[in-house]
């Protein structure tokens, strides 16, 4: 299998490629932030947060980002699901609107960050750094 200027593609075991799960019912925000982070991670990106979950279980990430408010299963209740499972992951929430009640809750709950939509891009590249960084390496 050749990768990109037909060099040889090398499987996730050789390079241990850093895993980022970005989940966000809106598919704009999905399409923008894996282009964004894909040249150095690998970007699992996914909706709604049943699936999150999902993938969470089975994929282990690095680190999350996810939407606060999607239908279905919100982000809140995602993050629980999720912290239950591996607590390590760090998980950083996005939200369109700042209440402060609901930031709380999820900081509150074990999660890493959060950050305001719409999105400064250098930031958001800069907090999935610092997210990868407090995640321990894999075995």
């Amino acid at each position: 299998m050749r990768g990109r200027h037909g060099a040889p593609k090398i499987g996730r075991s050789l390079l241990n490629l850093t895993r980022l799960i970005i989940v966000d019912d809106d598919l704009d925000m999905l399409a923008m932030l894996r282009d964004l982070l894909q040249e150095r991670l690998e970007v699992i990106t996914t909706t709604p947060g049943e699936a999150a979950v999902e993938h969470f279980a089975r994929q282990r990430p690095d680190a999350v980002f996810l939407d606060i408010a999607m239908p279905g299963l919100n982000g809140v209740e995602v993050l629980k699901v999720l912290i239950g499972i591996d607590a390590s992951v760090p998980v950083v929430m996005a939200t369109a609107n700042a209440e402060t009640l609901v930031v709380e809750d999820c900081l509150k709950s074990g999660a890493f960050a959060w950050v305001l939509k719409p999105f400064d891009l250098a930031y958001m590249d800069h907090i999935a750094a610092t997210a990868i960084e407090q995640k321990s390496p894999r075995d």
